[in-house]
């Protein structure tokens, strides 16, 4: 049986299952549901391998004992002529057991001298990888040293920068400690550890400090994007309350979706190799899928609609070329709210350890207790804020829940709540995936909590997770599907993509109603509505492999981000950056927007500051005195593979984390789509390979890349107090 499952796996996604990880998904009752998925071709591999074994069954009983007692027969003192099928045919015995024993010696000695990467995963036996994936890796944090760097010369004191006014300057290799902010106490909330430390956050050891990181490059003293900046001076942008949707599998590329896109070309490349044709209008019907995405990112289709939202008289800053900080759900969350980046290391260990940095919503909470006691509302910068996460799925799935109370929100909604018979509105819900509900069915409870929030004069930040868009690709009964790829031939590829993209046009239209009960409420023109893909999501059309799962290919890292205010402009920008800058951007929105009261301000201002990620609503910087803005991105489900990437240059690296995969090089330029990258098993052929193909620069890169990437991972290690002793 766990030899079809592998089948049965690499059918459907192109990769191996690692079965360490295997054992960790099923731990919940979501997690198996969702491995039970592929039990149908399990078993018809299954099938096929029992009717093939019994069939050749009759064949290799007689040879493998004929075999085997030809070998031994010299040890158990059996006549050769009494042997199982002795006849005139058979070889002699000693001729048998000389060659038997001449293969076996040479099979040693080439696994003696053969390269440990990457025979020692190809040879791995089944029954022995399951046996070790069986085993438990968990490991206690243990504190560790900080790694030398490897380009020292980029830290020599020339670069160096003093400090000025809310920036601290930056002199990496200086021994003396920071000092603390006016705001620093004993009482600071959860995420705020290394500023209690009445010495300074360098002498906390495995603690963040933006003075001495090495890659850390500041835009903050940059001003303002152009257009930004002159609405400032023209009119208040107000912003109340902040919302942040975070949109699961959301592709960069959907949202909105485009004519002339890469998946457009698939689909009218189907339907011209298809004998089926359209029951609409193609254009017409593709027209339709994001319209909400079109309004609020201010990008135009390129079907007929691109009139209609010209003339749309929304705000907002639409950021291009923004990747996700994990193709892993969990781990993009921390990212996402925290400003941090996450654990090279499977799944969610950051829940045994503490976040290096404060997370939004701790920041927010930290706002909370510097005010004294609840005003009378005219001035909401003196309002408390009210931290909410909301989903229509499972928050028991790998922990999610505890992930969520442990980031800082005080409430929060899952099914398992409006699936009680005493909840407010219950009512039988039909569920649409093995995690859970429709985003619709907790409408009426999101407007209950919005509209508390405002009753109770509290300041807003609400949280929420689209997920109809998860595998297996689910939508209500009552939503009419469209056949946008035509899949009715068995076995077709194009059957996945064509569901997800009716998934997608289920979203768009929740986000417009999303949208319209924020107008209801009245906070529309105050809220900072923050649009974000946890990671994409590759197809049979983009790459061999399929899904977020081991597979480094860029469809799973591109994602939308939209800053969505009424009264800001309309921007368009480009930043070549991770989802790691989202909160800064926040932080120097509110800031520049005058948005917080003067206390809140100065706190604001100083922990801009102290991120690692730049701010979005101002020019990226893409390089700073030889050091590049590097783009890291943690490969699902986290311990194996690294996505390595820069502002400064046009090269895209995936580094190996474990033996068991390969190197792999893109000229993110010249190869957009990644259809013809290099991969090699060492970082050294790889080198030469690249140079080969695209010159000494971009094979110098890639090799700076991967000293970049070792450190690092060590690095996120020492920050997260995470050590695994077999670490190296």
């Amino acid at each position: 049986m766990a030899a079809s499952s592998q089948i049965s796996f690499y059918n459907a996604t192109g990769g191996e299952i690692r079965w360490d990880a295997a054992k960790s998904v099923g731990n919940s009752r979501q997690g198996m549901m969702l491995i039970l998925s592929g039990l149908g071709p399990t078993i018809a591999a299954a099938t096929v391998m029992l009717v093939v074994s019994v069939l050749l069954a009759a064949w290799i009983y007689p040879l493998m004992t004929k075999w085997m007692c030809s070998v031994f027969s010299k040890w158990l003192h059996v006549p050769e002529e009494q042997l199982p099928g002795a006849d005139n045919s058979r070889a002699p015995s000693s001729a048998v057991r000389t060659w038997t024993i001449r293969a076996a010696i040479i099979t040693l000695l080439l696994w003696i001298i053969r390269p440990a990467v990457p025979f020692n995963h190809i040879s791995g036996a089944l029954p022995f990888v399951m046996f070790t994936g069986a085993a438990s890796h968990s490991v206690k944090p243990q504190p560790g040293a900080a790694s030398p760097f490897p380009f020292p010369e980029l830290l020599e004191e020339i670069y160096w920068e003093p400090s000025d006014g809310h920036y601290k300057g930056w002199n990496p290799g200086a021994t003396d400690p920071s000092e603390l902010p006016a705001w620093a106490s004993e009482y600071l909330p959860p995420g705020f550890e290394r500023w209690k430390d009445p010495h300074g956050n360098r002498a906390a050891r495995n603690s963040y400090d933006p003075t001495s990181d090495p890659l850390r490059i500041t835009n903050l003293n940059q001003g303002l994007l152009a257009p930004l900046e002159e609405a400032l001076k023209e009119r208040d942008i107000p912003i109340t309350h902040i919302v942040m949707v975070m949109m699961e599998s959301g592709r960069q590329d959907m949202f909105p979706f485009k004519a002339g896109s890469r998946v457009h070309e698939h689909i009218l490349e189907a339907w011209e190799s298809s004998s089926k044709k359209p029951q609409e209008d193609l254009d017409e019907i593709l027209s339709q899928l994001t319209p909400i995405a079109e309004v609020l990112t201010g990008q135009p289709s390129g079907f007929n609609s691109s009139a209609e939202v010209a003339s749309q008289k929304f705000g907002g800053i639409n950021i291009q070329g923004v990747t996700t900080g994990s193709t892993l759900s969990s781990k993009a969350r921390i990212v996402d709210y925290c400003g941090v980046q996450a654990l090279p290391v499977d799944f969610m260990a950051e829940m045994d350890t503490s976040s290096y940095q404060p997370c939004l919503m701790q920041v927010l909470e930290l706002f909370n207790q510097l005010k004294q006691k609840q005003n009378d509302g005219k001035d909401p910068r003196e309002r408390l804020w009210n931290t909410i996460y909301a989903q229509s799925v499972t928050g028991q799935f790998k922990a999610q829940d505890k992930l969520i109370t442990k980031l800082g929100f005080k409430q929060s909604l899952y099914s398992e709540d409006i699936d009680k018979t005493e909840s407010k509105y219950y009512h039988k819900m039909e569920k649409i995936n093995y995690f859970g509900y429709a985003e619709e069915e907790i409408r009426p409870y999101l407007k209950d909590m919005i509209r508390d929030t405002i009753d109770n004069n509290q300041r807003l930040f609400l949280s929420h997770f689209t997920s109809t868009t998860h595998h297996p690709w689910g939508v209500p009964s009552k939503f009419t599907k469209k056949e946008y790829i035509p899949h009715s031939e068995a076995f077709s590829k194009h059957e996945k993509l064509d569901a997800y993209l009716n998934t997608i046009r289920y979203v768009d239209n929740w986000l417009g109603q999303f949208m319209d009960l924020l107008d209801e409420e009245g906070i529309a023109n105050e809220t900072l509505t923050v649009f974000v893909g946890d990671h994409g999501q590759a197809f049979d059309e983009d790459s061999r492999m399929t899904g977020t799962y081991q597979n480094g290919h860029i469809s799973n890292f591109a994602v939308p981000l939209t800053l969505h205010h009424p009264l800001l402009p309309r921007i368009q920008t480009v930043a070549n950056a991770t989802t790691v800058s989202i909160l800064p951007t926040i932080l120097d929105l509110l800031t520049s927007t005058k948005s917080l009261n003067e206390d809140d301000t100065e706190i604001s201002l100083d922990l801009a500051n102290q991120y690692e990620g730049q701010s979005l609503i101002r020019p990226y910087v893409n390089s700073h005195h030889g050091r590049e803005a590097w783009k890291f991105a943690i490969i699902n489900a986290g311990g194996t593979m690294l996505s390595i990437g820069s502002a400064a240059a046009p090269y895209r690296l995936i580094l190996p984390l474990t033996m068991d995969f390969e190197f792999q090089f893109t000229h993110t330029e010249l190869d957009f789509y990644e259809e013809e990258p290099i991969v090699e098993w060492d970082i050294e052929s790889l080198t030469g390979l690249v140079q080969e193909k695209y010159g000494d620069e971009a094979a110098e890169w890639a090799s700076r890349a991967q000293m970049v990437g070792v450190w690092w991972v060590k690095e996120r290690m020492r920050l997260w107090d995470f050590h695994p002793k077999d670490f190296t």
